[in-house]
């Protein structure tokens, strides 16, 4: 037990020393600007729920850390999430198999990449993410006990988990798979009531917002961005994050020979967001969203090391191979992460010099606007983050000024760059001197289904007062 809460305390020291990775990512900015709105009143009438895929829980307890320490503290905070995260899954492991798997479980899971890379990322993936496993752990304490008051903290914790993030709903055919394998008789009774502990606590969140919810619904029907990401691209990454997992799970698999249904069940939750993320050729958070099904299969990991380590057949040999084996899943999950920290540009400088130059009143004009909205915002030098326009809000809003009329146009060459039709109107625009321009190295899979570094340049265009 003390083992793994050295290893929990290690993990959570480490990616608090790192949380300076990178200037924010763009859902990061979206989430703590609408925070901060939410704090002074204006989260609903701003209307964020009609496109965010959740409720503004995250959104509020990241703009808190930020008000403490920046992006920095918003970071802080997830690293937090993280920590009670991967202690509820060493508790789940426990409670499944034993001590030991538990304490493998945690270690493999510490130094699992993607875990790493969500941990210290400032979205609403890593609150999902902590109720998923509370739920986790909870419905395993049920199993062991066999006290009901874990059932309603399982109940309680999964719908948590929904309003954090909607598609994280997947996440229940796990939990309830657990619930009917090893409750046997009373399972029935048991999914009766965390549905309607569930269903009625989605009720009272969905019905007094059901009006911006249900926008929410048709508009991301309408809006799939894919950031020219095909489907072998897609099914790459997801390979090169679940391999290494995959291979000792099923190692795991194979040696719960008396579990081999739970075993079965677990290596299945494996599956779960890789086929949803090829079946919709969907590129979006594939990094974020694996850990979820990770979650579930990595006590199979656990029973793996815990195995290698403690068989009883050459033991001194089967210590050197676990060593180093948790050696290479170390600097794999180093290299995961780092390249996952990569993966958008470093926005810091150019939204610095806007900070200490753009006055209340003015109107931006930013492809890659969040980044720069959050600190324009927190720092009162634009009045609503509405004071900035996007290529979205140029090509859906019928009230957007002319695009050359803006008091700053910033052009950052990166995922979103600007629509063929838009570059064109906007280098035929007058009146504009070139201001600051800042260059930053983001690595990302490319065409040839490999990492790639390269260039992201980004301009700040400034409007020439008239003499």
């Amino acid at each position: 037990m003390r083992a793994r809460w050295v290893v929990i305390g290690l993990f959570g020291l480490l990616c608090l020393v790192t949380l300076s990775y990178n200037g924010p990512f763009f859902d990061e900015g979206i989430y703590v600007t609408a925070g901060l709105r939410t704090l002074e009143g204006h989260g609903l009438s701003d209307r964020f729920l009609t496109w965010f895929a959740g409720s503004l829980a995250w959104p509020v307890l990241g703009a808190l850390g930020y008000q403490l320490g920046g992006l920095v503290g918003a970071r802080a905070l997830a690293v937090l999430l993280g920590v009670i995260s991967l202690s509820a899954l060493g508790r789940a492991a426990t409670n499944l198999f034993n001590t030991r798997v538990g304490f493998w479980t945690t270690v493999a899971f510490a130094i699992n990449g993607p875990f790493i890379a969500l941990s210290r990322l400032a979205v609403y993936d890593v609150l999902a993410l902590v109720w998923i496993a509370i739920s986790f752990w909870a419905v395993t304490e049920l199993v062991r006990q066999d006290h009901r008051v874990w059932l309603v903290i399982a109940a309680i914790a999964y719908p948590l988990a929904f309003f954090a993030k909607y598609p994280i709903g997947l996440m229940a055919a796990p939990l309830l798979g657990v619930l009917l394998l090893l409750r046997k008789q009373k399972a029935y009774a048991d999914v009766l009531i965390f549905g309607f502990l569930a269903g009625a606590m989605g009720l009272a969140f969905f019905l007094p917002l059901r009006e911006q919810i249900g926008v929410f619904f048709s508009w991301r029907l309408e809006n799939r961005p894919q950031f020219g990401a095909t489907l072998g691209v897609i099914a790459i990454a997801l390979a090169y994050m679940s391999a290494a997992p995959a291979f000792l799970a099923l190692i795991g698999w194979y040696l719960a020979k008396g579990r081999r249904t739970l075993a079965s069940l677990l290596m299945a939750c494996l599956a779960i967001w890789p086929v949803y993320h090829i079946l919709a050729e969907d590129p979006v958070g594939t990094g974020k969203h694996v850990v979820f099904g990770f979650l579930f299969v990595y006590p199979l990991v656990g029973l793996t090391l815990s195995r290698l380590w403690s068989g009883r057949r050459v033991r001194g040999l089967r210590r050197i191979v676990t060593v180093f084996l948790i050696l290479g899943l170390t600097g794999l999950g180093i290299l995961q992460a780092n390249q996952a920290d990569r993966g958008w540009p470093n926005l810091r400088p150019p939204a610095s010099f806007l900070v200490e130059r753009v006055q209340p009143g003015e109107t931006l004009l930013i492809n890659e606007s969040w980044p720069f909205t959050m600190y324009l915002y927190a720092s009162d030098r634009i009045e609503s983050p509405w004071d900035i326009y996007d290529t979205y809000r140029v090509t859906h809003e019928e009230t957007a000024p002319s695009l050359c009329t803006y008091d700053w146009i910033v052009d950052v060459r990166g995922s979103y760059t600007w629509p063929a039709e838009i570059a064109d109107v906007l280098s035929q625009c007058d009146g504009y001197r070139l201001v600051y321009g800042h260059t930053s190295t983001v690595t990302n899979w490319g065409s040839e289904l490999r990492f790639i570094s390269y260039p992201v340049e980004t301009a700040v265009w400034q409007k020439v007062a008239e003499e």
